[in-house]
């Protein structure tokens, strides 16, 4: 049966909810798949309800095939997560599959753990004491506000992972990234080289610091770059430089250029008439 919503019927799911209680940091199983291999799939939440904790609630979500095939994700909308970090999904290598939580510190009370009763094989949540994690881990999430795997990763401070769960930058991506068009703002930007009272670095010492370093001045070197990265905006203002350097480079040299062939020219015009004047 199912509940009558705007003509049509709505599946009615229910809930085994049970109070437990951690007796120290770590690794707890909090429900277990009794299906055969530990087959199923479902969710699992685990919360606080107040007292002398702060209310934090996650919502996990399973699977667990044969063999080492397992999914896990973890969404909290508590931005506390002081009680407890990541969750992950472990076996037995062939009886049963855990759902597992890794508690930061001792709960004696108000901790409860809630199994929805839908999908296919749904876990049996555990009661009283919750007992040690263990077994081989088949998949893992840490806890943020949203989190799948080690595929995407939002957390509370606004920074986003893909291909990565420990994101470090307000985008950190491991992998490719493609695109139709990336757009840098910097400031800046490397037209003073223009302005008149910018010196020219000589070519010389320009010689002279490859020598000594292997790399432009003013670019990090391979080990810099290999070490920290590099920033799009920054790397594109410096090349910017190099260019426009070497193009105020090669304007001096065209002068320069010109210059000895006016010069020669000249001389060699002097040198006809002197000619002309001693045949004469």
């Amino acid at each position: 049966m199912g509940l009558l919503y705007l003509g049509m019927i709505l599946p009615v799911f229910s809930q085994t909810v049970t109070n437990v209680s951690v007796n120290g940091a770590g690794w707890k199983r909090i429900a277990v798949v009794n299906a055969s291999k530990g087959r199923g799939f479902g969710r699992v939440s685990v919360y606080t309800t107040g007292g002398s904790y702060t209310p934090i609630v996650s919502n996990i979500d399973w699977f667990h095939d044969w063999g080492t095939i397992a999914g896990i994700s973890i969404h909290s909308d508590s931005r506390n997560s002081a009680y407890w970090t990541e969750a992950r999904i472990t076996d037995d290598d062939g009886t049963h599959a855990y759902i597992e939580v890794n508690f930061a510190r001792e709960i004696t009370g108000n901790l409860s753990v809630i199994s929805d009763e839908y999908g296919w094989n749904p876990a049996q949540p555990y009661s009283g004491v919750l007992p040690d994690g263990g077994g081989s881990v088949r998949a893992s999430a840490e806890i943020g506000r949203l989190n799948i795997g080690d595929y995407l990763m939002v957390t509370h401070t606004g920074l986003v992972g893909v291909g990565t769960a420990n994101p470090t930058e307000k985008l950190s991506v491991k992998g490719k990234i493609r695109a139709q068009e990336i757009k840098v703002e910097t400031a800046n930007w490397a037209d003073y080289v223009f302005r008149k009272d910018y010196q020219l670095p000589a070519l010389s010492e320009i010689e002279s610091y490859i020598q000594e370093y292997q790399h432009l001045p003013g670019i990090p070197s391979e080990e810099e770059v290999k070490r920290d990265g590099v920033s799009l905006g920054e790397m594109n203002k410096k090349l910017l430089e190099k260019v426009e350097e070497l193009t105020l480079m090669l304007i001096e040299n065209e002068k320069k250029r010109n210059s000895l062939a006016e010069q020669v020219q000249e001389q060699e015009s002097k040198i006809k008439y002197l000619e002309q004047f001693i045949t004469k």
